[in-house]
């Protein structure tokens, strides 16, 4: 099943005209004569994934490189210009990678490493083994990046296997092969595994004496103090055993003093707390007194007013005569019976008046008692905070501390004695630790391959070889030490040119992905080989039923059915190859007025420009 292939790579101009090959998710063979732009395509790949070589110069006017990928859980599209080269920028749709603007380095905490990494199911932490002693570095896709993108430069190399980058020497041939299981099976280094190298073992043991000298020096002054203890105990008749009984008999009834005291502050609490209720009520009450006070003091005096008025209404007359409009006024005084009224009136309110002012005299006396009770709680509750702070809690910790420092110093002194004990045993062992670390388990890469991997690789070299009629097929073999294809023992380096190297490389690879796409979890999905037929001249004596071209793109075709494949050929290398009618054929004609000229619109080869 296919994980990711490649929907679209495209270049972009100064002017926002887009220049697209678009591709299927099986088989694409990209055709056209030189100089007409194929190797940017991959180089266009190879940049947009954090490569370092630009796909286009400043004469095309193009900065934009893009690439479309299309998963199993959505569309992810990695876009890099030219003019900020640092920063790729990603648009996803797939829940697993983040749309954003990622960095080309790996060391940044936005890395595009972890996007690519994403893609092929690898989680960004993943580390490999780089020497035998299980070393380990951060897993990257650039450690995998040459198993996807073979450029034409690459293809037909001799040396060393295609599986490995080229820049791999016996020092980093450890690092290659772990980048390889990582994609095979899957494997991960547990931290557990790592050995030691000699001066890493050298370190540790000096850090080891140096650590147990320091503990024994550390320990020697609390040996003395629990000398010290057993000197005052045996002074007093006692074992430090007893003294230290004593002790906590002490501790434990300075304890018990302790909670007694808290006991009797939590009630003293909780007293002050109904006393405070109770004196916020009685203020209540209070205030709605004086209220009532002052409302009554207000009604009389309006009511005295009244009366004073009736009794000034008796003794002078009424005018009988507006002295504005002159009309007559018809008023009557007041009755000896209306006077008489508003006096009991003003009697009866005075008289409400008094009880009120009694009451509120009782209310008052009330709430002074209990404001100088509550005081008299307070106080009691601050001298029982300070009792316990000053007498209570000090001696108590002090005891508890001397407790302490005595149980620790009899640990002290049981840990003395191990730790002389261990540093004698540390010394013995460190004495025979060279002869130990010379049998630790060596990281072995290549022994970690399953066997079905050697299995397949030779099975499936063997069947592409006789589908593509090559004359030594059944002699074929995929070597064990070299990670590369052998003809009756002799490596391609040794027997082979360069047309057949890139040839014999095309199929090394092939099986490695057919292998990765039925046995492995991180299988790629897609895979670029630039100019598979490099160099390769089979002469004219072959058919096309026995031509080695002609079987090469037969198997593609039957390999694209699992993967992407895309093919970057020359226009006469492909001449008497047929294709199968479900590949993608995007065609260069190298012709300004017939068809499309190349990979770049408005760009031509130099001899075409007049």
């Amino acid at each position: 099943m296919r994980s990711t292939w490649i929907r679209q790579i495209s270049a972009i101009r100064k002017d926002g005209v887009e220049s697209a090959i678009n591709l299927t998710c099986g088989l694409n063979c990209v055709i056209g004569a030189s100089n007409t732009g194929k190797t940017r395509i991959a180089k266009t790949v190879e940049f947009v994934c954090g490569g370092k070589e630009t796909p286009f110069t400043d004469k095309t006017a193009y900065e934009v490189a893009q690439v479309t990928f299309i998963t199993n859980d959505g569309e992810v599209s990695l876009s890099r210009s030219t003019r900020t080269q640092n920063t790729i920028h990603v648009e996803s749709s797939n829940p697993a990678v983040a749309s954003g603007s990622y960095s080309v380095s790996s060391r940044s905490g936005k890395s595009i490493n972890t996007v690519l990494l994403a893609l092929l199911g690898i989680e960004p932490t993943r580390r490999i083994a780089t020497n035998e002693t299980y070393h380990t570095v951060a897993f990257t896709w650039n450690a995998v990046r040459h198993l996807m993108l073979v450029p034409e430069d690459q293809v037909g190399r001799p040396q060393p296997s295609i599986l490995f980058p080229k820049s791999t020497t016996l020092t980093t041939l450890t690092q290659s092969l772990s980048s390889l299981l990582v994609l095979v099976q899957d494997d991960k280094i547990d931290s557990s595994m790592q050995t030691e190298s000699a001066s890493e073992h050298r370190t540790r043991r000096k850090a080891v004496e140096q650590f147990i000298h320091q503990q024994l020096d550390d320990i020697e002054p609390r040996i003395k103090r629990l000398e010290e203890m057993r000197h005052i105990a045996t002074n007093e008749g006692k074992t430090v055993h007893t003294y230290l009984e004593a002790l906590r008999k002490k501790a434990l009834h300075v304890e018990q003093q302790r909670q007694t005291l808290l006991d009797q502050d939590a009630r003293t609490i909780s007293h002050i707390s109904q006393l405070n209720q109770q004196y916020e009520h009685l203020e209540v009450l209070i205030r709605q007194r004086k209220v009532l006070i002052s409302q009554y003091e207000s009604d009389a005096a309006r009511l005295d007013l009244q009366l004073q008025a009736m009794k000034h209404a008796r003794t002078h007359a009424y005018p009988t005569t507006c002295q504005f409009c002159h009309s007559s006024i018809h008023m009557s005084a007041p009755t000896e019976q209306d006077i008489l009224v508003v006096s009991t009136e003003i009697e009866h309110i005075h008289g409400i008046q008094a009880d009120v002012e009694t009451d509120l005299a009782i209310l008052a006396d009330r709430a002074d008692k209990v404001q100088r009770e509550l005081q008299l709680k307070q106080q009691q509750h601050r001298q029982n905070m300070h009792t316990l702070e000053s007498d209570i809690q000090p001696i108590a910790q002090h005891m508890q501390q001397d407790i302490e420092q005595i149980a620790h110093a009899e640990q002290l002194h049981a840990e003395y004695a191990e730790l002389l004990a261990l540093h004698a045993r540390f010394n013995k062992a460190l004495d025979n630790a060279d002869q130990a670390t010379s049998n630790n388990e060596k990281y072995k890469p290549r022994e970690c391959f399953q066997g079905d991997f050697w299995y397949s690789m030779n099975n499936t070299i063997r069947n592409i070889l006789r589908q593509c009629h090559f004359p030594g097929a059944d002699i074929a073999d995929f070597s064990k030490t070299s990670f590369d294809v052998e003809i009756a023992g002799y490596s391609k380096a040794d027997e082979q040119g360069k047309g057949y190297c890139a040839f014999l490389n095309s199929v090394v690879m092939l099986a490695f992905h057919d292998y990765l796409n039925k046995q492995s979890k991180h299988a790629p999905g897609w895979l670029l080989i630039d100019t598979p037929l490099h160099g390769f001249d089979e002469g004219t004596r072959s058919t096309e039923d026995s031509s080695m071209k002609a079987g090469l793109f037969s198997y593609l075709a039957k390999q694209a059915v699992s993967q992407q494949i895309i093919i970057i050929e020359n226009t006469n290398h492909m001449a008497g190859i047929p294709l199968d009618e479900n590949v993608n054929i995007v065609e260069f004609s190298k012709d300004k007025h017939n068809g499309r000229y190349g990979y770049l619109d408005g760009v031509y080869d130099v001899s075409d420009e007049s």
